[in-house]
């Protein structure tokens, strides 16, 4: 049991080093990094390279920094009416995600402060664009959040520092490696080949998302752009499911108590059998993480970006 925790420790965040380092010393991130990575083992864009690179010189001490920068983000934003979320230290798909050194939390949190804000313009918009560095976690709230500004006279402001920041995180990899785009296209096929993906809505298993989803509509527990970004792309594993933490309010029930007790079970050997029945069963347990079918406080109607200047 220890020695399967020690190979999972940081492997996700070794092998984001590997490939910035590899680009930065003029090498190729998406082939063969290392005797340890193979082929394909690093798939991010090349617009992540940009800000994976600011940690290499971090050394081994780089993992804390961003894990401490990640639960520092958190902390600001639950402080104040959500500290209830700080049980989720025990919710098995944050554990997994902290073990590992991944970056799909810190992508929620800040879609989480975009969907919170009170106007939104340029500086929102190059946040976005960083989040977007991972899309298939920001995709689903982008959208959300998007359809919602629709009426704002900022959200030019708003796509304009989305369509800046995504240049710029493009600029450093295109300049110095102008074959990057296609090395990171071609990479994919064999980053498919080493890694198992799956989704909870393949096969079978697409009966419990089903039976999740009405108790969540049940529940009238809202956030569905959250849970859909948790549900809907395949993952390789279920430390995904963190995508769904803007939407969970724990409370000092069984139901979370059983959740948390579930969700720490609903792991085992990954298999195209067994992977879509772990991330559907995950999805079932944040249900019950949330307070099962108690209902959550009506949420507040977000604000629309008023007519006034913003950063």
């Amino acid at each position: 049991m220890f020695d399967e925790l020690q190979k999972l420790f940081q492997i996700d965040w070794r092998i984001f080093m590997a490939g910035a380092e590899a680009w930065l010393n003029g090498g190729n991130p998406y082939g063969a990094l290392s005797s340890d990575f193979s082929a394909g083992a690093f798939a991010y864009p090349p617009t992540a390279l940009t800000w994976l690179a600011l940690f290499v010189p971090l050394g081994p001490a780089g993992f804390y920094v961003w894990t401490g920068l990640e639960l520092l983000l958190w902390w600001l934003l639950i402080r104040d009416g959500r500290r209830s979320q700080l049980l989720l230290l025990c919710w098995s798909p944050m554990i997994l995600h902290l073990v590992e050194g991944q970056s799909s939390l810190a992508v929620v949190l800040v879609m989480w402060a975009a969907t919170r804000a009170e106007r939104r313009g340029w500086l929102w918009g190059l946040a976005i664009a960083w989040a977007l560095t991972k899309p298939q976690v920001a995709i689903v709230p982008l959208l959300w959040l998007l359809w919602q500004d629709r009426a704002s006279s900022l959200r030019w402001r708003l796509w304009g520092g989305i369509a800046l920041g995504t240049a710029l995180l493009a600029l450093p990899p295109t300049l110095l490696s102008p074959g990057i785009w296609g090395q990171w296209v071609a990479s994919l096929g064999s980053y498919r080949g080493r890694i198992l993906q799956m989704a909870a809505w393949q096969g079978p298993s697409a009966l419990v998302l089903a039976l999740a989803a009405y108790l969540w509509y049940r529940s009238r527990r809202g956030g569905w752009q959250w849970w859909l970004a948790a549900a809907m792309f395949p993952q390789t594993s279920f430390y995904a499911i963190v995508a769904l933490l803007p939407a969970l309010r724990p409370r000092q029930s069984n139901w979370t108590l059983a959740g948390l007790g579930l969700a720490g079970i609903l792991q085992g050997p990954v298999n195209e059998l067994v992977l879509p029945w772990i991330l559907a069963g995950h999805m079932l347990a944040a249900w019950m993480v949330a307070g099962g079918p108690k209902r959550d406080p009506a949420p507040a109607t977000l604000p629309v970006a008023q007519d006034k200047a913003t950063v």
